[in-house]
């Protein structure tokens, strides 16, 4: 996914991306915040066509290490869920930004992307915050 085109981070560790074969957004976790997790054995999944504001918790993570909530990065309404991370919920590891998302989403707000992280601003906050 997204290979030329633009993820959004949030300060929670999510990120907002546009697919660009199929011209829909995705959301799900960064790279970091994957590694951070450690193996990922269970994801609770967002409700598909419920809509969630800002920093609304939308789902958990659980790893071998700990449970994480996931946040929507900005208002959103839910498309369609990742199911394959009902039974393999390991992508998140092997490719948190692609096979990995959580959910295909409508952005409520397009502006609201302005107020999110590119990646040269999340590299630079995961280096400020976490090291």
């Amino acid at each position: 996914m997204n290979k030329n085109g633009s993820f959004y981070f949030s300060k929670s560790h999510e990120w907002v991306g546009k697919d660009l074969k199929d011209n829909k957004y995705r959301i799900g976790i960064s790279d970091f915040a994957q590694s951070e997790l450690g193996d990922v054995v269970y994801v609770s999944l967002p409700e598909s066509g419920k809509t969630y504001n800002k920093n609304g918790k939308i789902g958990e993570i659980e790893s071998v290490k700990s449970v994480s909530e996931i946040y929507a990065p900005i208002d959103i309404k839910i498309i369609s869920i990742n199911s394959n991370l009902n039974d393999t919920p390991e992508l998140i590891n092997q490719e948190p930004n692609g096979a990995g998302y959580i959910a295909e989403v409508e952005i409520l707000n397009p502006s609201d992307l302005d107020n999110l992280m590119d990646d040269d601003a999340y590299k630079a906050f995961i280096v400020s915050h976490h090291e």
